[in-house]
């Protein structure tokens, strides 16, 4: 059983850039993952866990209060060292707030997406068994992500709307109902969220300083493939949840 961690960067209107990344490995793997992973923290200058928004330099109070650039970088790049050691799948879906407001507003479907979210987790699910269905072997993955509140008890009735929408030889290969769970306390959810941070400065302001270059090729050697939802984007995902509302009420 394969198990996915996804966790989201720039969910914020005011962000140009909403991204939803992770990674994906076997159930055991994380284990041995999360061992190392909680080593990692109190080495050196030591820190309770990682979020990456509290490496900002506007971020006052968080693990990085205080910290220089060499020292946020001292301590990230081990970490994604550990994360390169297990050699995850890797895949991120990201849309543009810009074109999401577009979709919004000249969609007759725009009920059936009323959070960005919803399509950028549709899309995840996608890559994932579009992935498997290429190489011969889509596997069913269990994902966790960050909890979100409202939208993460939504997001449950989503998967199964998706579910309904994929082909039927696709369902098996489902994983089980998403669960949303606290990344201070799920050690994999940190990880994702360094992933879906590097994901958005990629595509808002790229980083160019030389380690922190050499962090994101560690964090992206694995990625399998990046998606990028646009307006028809948008407009696919809102025509799939469709036809599984109109199959629910006999239309």
């Amino acid at each position: 059983m394969l198990k996915g961690y996804v966790d989201d960067s720039g969910s914020e209107p005011s962000s140009p850039v909403f991204v939803l990344a992770g990674y994906v490995l076997p159930a055991e793997t994380w284990a041995a993952f999360s061992d190392e992973w909680d080593k990692e923290l109190p080495r050196g200058k030591p820190i309770r866990y990682l979020h990456m928004k509290e490496t900002g330099k506007d971020f006052d109070d968080g693990q990085f209060d205080g910290w220089t650039i060499d020292e946020i970088e001292e301590k990230l790049l081990p970490l994604a060292e550990v994360i390169h050691a297990h050699q995850p799948i890797a895949l991120a879906a990201h849309a543009r707030w810009s074109e999401y407001e577009k979709f919004k507003a000249q969609s007759s479907l725009a009920n059936f997406i009323q959070n960005p979210y919803k399509a950028l987790f549709h899309e995840i699910t996608r890559i994932m068994y579009g992935w498997g269905k290429t190489r011969g072997n889509p596997q069913s993955v269990d994902f966790i992500f960050d909890e979100q509140g409202d939208v993460g008890d939504e997001a449950v009735s989503w998967y199964r709307d998706m579910k309904s929408a994929f082909p039927p030889d696709a369902r098996p290969f489902f994983g089980s109902t998403p669960e949303f769970k606290d990344d201070l306390l799920v050690l994999p959810l940190q990880a994702a969220d360094m992933f879906a941070w590097f994901q958005r400065r990629k595509l808002c302001k790229p980083v160019t300083r030389p380690r922190m270059t050499k962090i994101e090729e560690l964090l992206t050697e694995f990625f399998i493939v990046g998606s990028d939802i646009d307006v028809d984007g948008f407009e696919k995902a809102a025509l799939d949840f469709e036809k599984v509302a109109k199959r629910r009420s006999g239309v």
